[in-house]
């Protein structure tokens, strides 16, 4: 009888492996301290009930993570392209018919699975415009393959934004960053930036002339110019009121700054945050602020080192790729996540706007985490395939 060899199973960068695991337990952790107030108001204080749920969810993350690592997934970007073209229609389709939650239609149900529209965009987007970007760089760029990539980029990054500004804006600058990585030319990397700042401006304007001249909402434009508003506490909209009918005073914000506060330089210990009860969506959207309050300043700053160490391993296995594709893919789509999680981090410390960016691998979720765990897994995948085994043991 044979015993169970994991290092045989598990391949590609043990180090993101490490971080992956190590992110899901202190997800466990801080889920379970912050649950408390929903499990009040929706199970009569059951915790154990959303800490099994979350842990379910993080173990099929895991095991998500395993299975697509199995695959070389760079012999798939034609599937992607697939999926490249249905994506326009699958974000108009959820504006208009897909589930409303807080207010913003941004969840899908398709054949009984409930997901995000803009996790499913972003491993699609990022997938094309790495195999566009590498199809071309042993060979002179042509001005129409550039101007086919900034237009599927800026379309789609002006239709997220209707529903979901932060994600799109996220989105805009991880495939900048790409093709920035992909050494597409500053004249066309300019162009791309002023595609996309028009279309994202040119969304929010048409709101607001809905809003004014027919008292029409366009998904959450004038949601975003209000919140934009609060915290630079200026009026940009010309309505007199900062902030819109609410006012220029984020409660959530300021709950999450108390936390902080609370916190210190080491923090006032597992399970005995004050704020958790106070805060909306202390479990999710302001997850890091709990995580400070408990662990300190210490406890914030280690969390944001594992972010930058993911980045670096994803940056740093570009050097033993075989492909332009691979290396590419590797670094999208860890730039994705940790371009999420500084937001999500930068917003509850109070360094922008307050939006509903959730913390990955961290913050309680379902189909997101699942989502997070097929880009890990597809990371892994390339540097399974293309890390030299000398350089394994070295990394």
């Amino acid at each position: 009888m044979t015993s169970f060899n994991l290092k045989r199973h598990l391949h590609g960068d043990r180090q993101i492996w490490f971080i992956l695991v190590l992110l899901s337990v202190i997800s466990i952790l801080v889920v379970y301290s912050s649950v408390s107030a929903l499990a009040y108001r929706k199970t009569d204080g059951n915790t154990e009930f959303f800490l099994l749920k979350h842990t379910f969810f993080l173990g099929l993350g895991l095991f998500v993570s395993y299975v697509i690592h199995r695959f070389d997934f760079t012999q798939y970007s034609g599937l992607a392209k697939i999926f490249l073209w249905i994506t326009p229609f699958l974000i108009l389709y959820t504006l208009l018919f897909g589930v409303s939650v807080g207010g913003a239609r941004r969840w899908v149900s398709i054949l009984g699975l409930s997901f995000q529209t803009s996790d499913f965009v972003r491993l699609v987007l990022i997938t094309n415009l790495s195999a566009m970007l590498a199809r071309r760089q042993h060979v002179e760029y042509k001005a129409a393959d550039l101007w086919y990539m900034i237009a599927w980029i800026g379309l789609t990054v002006g239709l997220l934004s209707i529903s979901s500004f932060s994600t799109s804006v996220i989105l805009g600058i991880t495939c900048f960053l790409i093709m920035w990585i992909g050494r597409v030319p500053k004249r066309f990397l300019i162009r791309m930036v002023a595609v996309v700042v028009m279309g994202v401006v040119g969304v929010l304007a048409l709101g607001l002339i809905a809003k004014r001249g027919a008292n029409i909402e366009i998904g959450r434009v004038q949601t975003v110019i209000d919140r934009m508003e609060s915290f630079v506490d200026h009026d940009l909209d010309g309505d007199r009121l900062v902030g819109g009918e609410h006012g220029s005073l984020s409660d959530q914000k300021n709950y999450a700054l108390i936390a902080i506060a609370k916190g210190g330089v080491f923090g006032i210990g597992p399970g005995n945050s004050s704020q958790k009860n106070i805060l909306p969506d202390a479990f999710s959207d302001f997850i890091y602020s709990i995580i400070i309050e408990e662990y300190g300043l210490i406890g914030g700053v280690a969390v944001m080192l594992l972010y930058l160490w993911l980045l670096y391993r994803g940056v740093y296995n570009i050097e033993f790729t075989t492909r332009a594709f691979s290396g590419l893919l590797s670094v999208g789509l860890t730039l994705s996540i940790v371009l999420q999680a500084f937001a999500h981090m930068f917003i509850n410390v109070g360094l922008g706007p307050v939006t509903g960016q959730t913390l990955p691998l961290i913050s309680m979720g379902g189909t997101s985490a699942l989502f997070t765990s097929v880009a890990i897994g597809i990371v892994l995948s390339v540097t399974k395939n293309h890390i030299p085994e000398k350089n394994e043991k070295t990394a």
